[in-house]
Formats: C-alpha cells, sequence, structure tokens
C-alpha cells in the first residue's frame, strides 16, 4: 500500500500496546462490512476480502481488533451538461467531457481510538489529478473529520465517499468558470501559503497524461451509457427504440450507428453481389469505409474470406500498372514504357497490350485475328488431348468476348473495364461505383444527372439525353402490353383531355385531365407540374396561394 513515511510512523505508534474499545471494534466491524456491501468489488484489500467471507457464510466480522486496512475506488459522479478541461495555462484549448477517471481512497482503521476520537489514516490518489487538488481533498477530507468529532464522532469513510462522488469536482476542483485546470498549481483560490498534503499521491507524469485519463475515462462512460440506453436511433429504417447492444458503430472516421440487422443484410448483398467496394457507411453524406472487424462479426468465415478476396481483387483492378498473367492469373507490376512483363510466379512472359507471348519487332494481333490463328490450331491438331482442348475452348470464349466487348461495349472511364449496355438510361454505373455518361464517355460527378438534359426542367451541361429516343419508344410499347387500356394512348384521345404534357423523365406524352396541371405520367410513374414542369414530390408543397395553380 502506497502510504507515506510520515502516515507509516503513526500507524507504528498507534501499533503499541493499548488498550482496545469494544464499543469502538464493534463500529469498526460493521463499518467495514457496510462498505464491503456497497462498493462490492470497488472495495479491495485483505481485510476487506476476509469481511466479504464472513459475510458470505453469515458471520460477524472479528478482526477489528486490529488495525484494518481497505481501499476503494470511488467514481466520481457524471456531469450531464459536462465541463471543460485544459492541460496547462499555457494554452487556451479546452475540450469538454462528462466523466472523469476513478479516485482511489486508501485508509487504515486504528486499533483505538477510531471512530470516537481518532480519524483514520488515509491517502488519496489519482491519475488525473494535481498535487494541489489532491491537496485540497485531503484538506477537505480533514475538515470534514473535526465535524464529525465535534458532533459526537462516528464512521466517516463512507461520508467521504459521497462527498468525493458527488460534491468535489464542483466544489473543489473546477474554477468560476467551470474549467478544470490540470497544471501543478490549477487551484485558483490557493495563496502563497497553500501546502501541498503529502498524503494527496499523483499518478500521473505530467499534465498531458493526465488529460489522456481522462479522455478515456470519459469515452468509456460514454460507451457504458449508450449501451445501456434503449431508445437508440436506427439511420437506415429509423426506429428509435435499439438496444446499445444492437448497434454497430461502422467506421472509425465517422460517429454514424446502424443496427446490426441492418448492417448484416447489407453486407450479405453486397458480398453476394461482390460489389464490396460499394460496402461503406449506409448515410446517404457518408462514404467511410466499414470497419474490417465489423464485417467479420456480421458475416460468416466464408463470406469474409470471399470479401477479401473480392476487395483484393477489385483494388488491384483499379490499379492502372496491374496487369494480370494470361497463363496463372498472377498480379504483376507493368512499366509503361516497355510491353514486356515476365510473371513473377510462372515466369511466363507476355506482352501487355494482347497479352500474348511476347513478341518483338511485330504487331499485336487484332481480335478477328486471333480467332483465325485459334481456328487454325484446332484444325492442325485434330487430335488434342482434353486438357489442350479445355484450354483451347477457354481461349475461344476469351477472344470471342474481347470481340463482343470491343464491337458493343465501352470501357469505364475510371478503371478501364469493359463494359455493355443491355437497357435502361445511359448513366452507367461501373463495378467500382463510377458513374459515366454512355454516350459521351465522360466520369460524372455527384450523382450524374446533372449531366444531362432535361432532366428535372434542368438544361444540363451537355447535350446527352439520358434515355434514348429508342429506348423511351421500347418502354412505352412495353408498358402497353403490361397495360392494354393505354395501348394505342387511348387516354390521350379520352374526352376529358384538355391538353398533352410531356414527361419531364421519360418524354412520354400524358394527357391533361380537366385541366390539372399535376400530371402521373404512364410510363416511368412519375408525379409533375404541367405549369413549370418540375417534378413534384408533394402536392400541398408544391401547388397554392403564391405557387403554381392546379387547376386552371
Amino acid at each position: 500500500m502506497a502510504l507515506t513515511k510520515q502516515t507509516q510512523e503513526r500507524i507504528a505508534q498507534v501499533g503499541e500496546e493499548v488498550e482496545i474499545d469494544d464499543d469502538d471494534a464493534a463500529v469498526r466491524a460493521d463499518e467495514i462490512m457496510l462498505l464491503v456491501s456497497i462498493f462490492g468489488e470497488r472495495a479491495r484489500g485483505k481485510d476487506v476480502e476476509a469481511a466479504r467471507e464472513a459475510m458470505d457464510v453469515g458471520e460477524t466480522y472479528v478482526g477489528a481488533a486490529r488495525s484494518l486496512r481497505c481501499e476503494i475506488e470511488v467514481e466520481l459522479e457524471r456531469r450531464e451538461d459536462g465541463f471543460r478541461v485544459r492541460a496547462t495555462d499555457q494554452t487556451s484549448e479546452e475540450m469538454l467531457v462528462g466523466a472523469t477517471p476513478s479516485v482511489f481512497l486508501e485508509f487504515i482503521f486504528p486499533r483505538d481510538g477510531y471512530p470516537s476520537r481518532a480519524p483514520p489514516f488515509f491517502v488519496l490518489r489519482a491519475d488525473w489529478l494535481s498535487n494541489s487538488h489532491l491537496s485540497a481533498l485531503t484538506a477537505h477530507l480533514d475538515q470534514m473529520w473535526n465535524t464529525n468529532v465535534a458532533r459526537g464522532g462516528g464512521p466517516i469513510v463512507y461520508e467521504w465517499t459521497e462527498w468525493l462522488r458527488t460534491d468535489a469536482l464542483e466544489e473543489m476542483l473546477l474554477d468560476s468558470c467551470g474549467i478544470l485546470k490540470l497544471s501543478a498549481r490549477a487551484l485558483c483560490w490557493a495563496g502563497e501559503d497553500f501546502e501541498l498534503d503529502p498524503r494527496g499521491i499523483v499518478m500521473a507524469r505530467d499534465a498531458r497524461e493526465a488529460e489522456l485519463s481522462i479522455l478515456r475515462a470519459d469515452a468509456v462512460a460514454r460507451r457504458r451509457d449508450f449501451l445501456a440506453c434503449g431508445d437508440n436511433t436506427c439511420g437506415v429504417y429509423v426506429s428509435d427504440d435499439v438496444s446499445g447492444h444492437d448497434l454497430r458503430r461502422v467506421s472509425g472516421a465517422c460517429g454514424h450507428f446502424f443496427c446490426i440487422e441492418c448492417v448484416t443484410r447489407m453486407a450479405h448483398v453486397h458480398v453476394r453481389e461482390g460489389t464490396v467496394l460499394k460496402l461503406v457507411c449506409p448515410d446517404q453524406e457518408c462514404s467511410c469505409s466499414i470497419k474490417p472487424h465489423v464485417l467479420k462479426e456480421v458475416l460468416g468465415d466464408q463470406e469474409f474470406e470471399r470479401y477479401e478476396t473480392l476487395l483484393l481483387s477489385k483494388t488491384l483492378d483499379a490499379m492502372n500498372d496491374v496487369v494480370y498473367c494470361p497463363r496463372c492469373e498472377y498480379p504483376v507490376i507493368e512499366d509503361e514504357e516497355m510491353r514486356l512483363v515476365r510473371c513473377v510466379k510462372c515466369l511466363y512472359a507476355f506482352c501487355t497490350l494482347c497479352r500474348a507471348s511476347f513478341h518483338p519487332g511485330s504487331e499485336c494481333l487484332n481480335i478477328e485475328q486471333k480467332l483465325a490463328v485459334l481456328e487454325g490450331r484446332k484444325r492442325g491438331n485434330s487430335q488434342m488431348s482434353i486438357e489442350a482442348l479445355r484450354k483451347y475452348r477457354e481461349e475461344i470464349a476469351d477472344a470471342s468476348a474481347e470481340a463482343y466487348v470491343a464491337r458493343v461495349g465501352k470501357s469505364c472511364p475510371e478503371c478501364r473495364h469493359a463494359v455493355v449496355k443491355n437497357a435502361g438510361c445511359n448513366k452507367i454505373t461501373c463495378v467500382c461505383g463510377c458513374f459515366f455518361c454512355w454516350t459521351c464517355g465522360k466520369n460524372l460527378i455527384g450523382d450524374g444527372y446533372s449531366h444531362y438534359r432535361n432532366v428535372n426542367s434542368e438544361p444540363g451541361k451537355s447535350a446527352c439525353q439520358l434515355f434514348n429516343l429508342d429506348t423511351i419508344t421500347a418502354w412505352e410499347n412495353e408498358m402497353a402490353e403490361l397495360n392494354p387500356q393505354r395501348q394505342g394512348r387511348g387516354h390521350i384521345n379520352h374526352e376529358r383531355a384538355t391538353d398533352i404534357a410531356t414527361c419531364i423523365r421519360c418524354k412520354a406524352a400524358n394527357a391533361m385531365f380537366d385541366r390539372n396541371n399535376h400530371v402521373r405520367c404512364w410510363a416511368c410513374n412519375s408525379s409533375f407540374c404541367a405549369a413549370c414542369k418540375k417534378i413534384v414530390t408533394k402536392t400541398s408543397y408544391h401547388y397554392g396561394p403564391g405557387k403554381c395553380k392546379q387547376h386552371g
């Protein structure tokens, strides 16, 4: 136990032969058992363990006839409004916290005189307070004992711990501005005659270390409160009754929490579909990557292994100087100034342009020439082995796929992956997460829609259309087949139709009934205003006094 020399001498003095007061001994026994029952595991020491064992078997603790030692960890009450902490007087930087580390009260009940006449011997130690702070606390504990003696004496330790827990921070440690200053002479009210008490033991080496201790304690307290709270909100399905134990902080770079069920579903979908680069924070305005340990928790071992494999593959694919060996598929770094690459795994030397064996002095074969060579090889060797035939078929399939992509596909401007469009609009989303325009091939900024003309009544940044005319026609024909009553656009010739309005999004012709400017497109189901040519999300916000007229 970390007792000062002065305290040890005082203990030795009272350790001599003295007459034991039976009443004091009984009170000491009751007090130690009371402290053990109140503080539980936060009360420590051999005498505490002996008292705890006696209580467990229903016996009376009989060790109070000698000096009793105990250490109590006092957790200071958390301030809901928080308080500011300043490390040194030379800086104005402050941090706002709500909780502090514990203060440890070590004490010894003397064999004679306590609690009727003599106080306990005690020391205070903390890893976040200075000498002046601890000296002020010990002085106040002495003052509390003197007041106790004036009232006739009695057990004092619990009163000490309660004052430390509830009032010490506000009364003794914070200044008039509510700031805890961690410097050695931090007490603004301490005069020149203020003496440091050796019973206050400082465990921090400097103010910065004390500051870190406070930050750690505050973070632990916040997390404990968060986990204990049962009315947290999940940002995905906006439920406000989620337990903290069921929420996960998905990234260390942001403070967004989502329930484990939503994170699990999202992770399974992206791993199953191979879009692991989109495994980011679900918040709409955040793009922080999800921490691997969170994904490992929600994914099984097999799926997490697939996630790591896909992530490595996608990362390598996004690197412009990485090529794959056509023989063993091992990634190799290419030299931009040379067409020759030698695989470090199988030592195969190949051309970086056509992926064929290195051919110095000759041009690369195009797709048609490569297919012709493969066909000629097949005709010249009709007795191919099963393995050779399999490899030949793979080469034919790869060459045919390359020819098809070269004919009808386009390359992503970000990762150079080949993309083939078979339906939909001209805004393309690559597997790397990049948006680009199918018409002009440019990389799109933001959500990409500002690039196109006449989307949400905006002129657009280019001459490109979001939908091609043939795509719109095909969509209208498909909708007409699904809705026979609309076939031939019979709704346009309806007796109540007063005018024709073109959809803002898909350009389909729609009938306006009874001069109602609010139109719902029959083709894409979008709602728009025929008067101002804008998409309408809520009619109550768009129509009314000072706004567009819905009728007329």
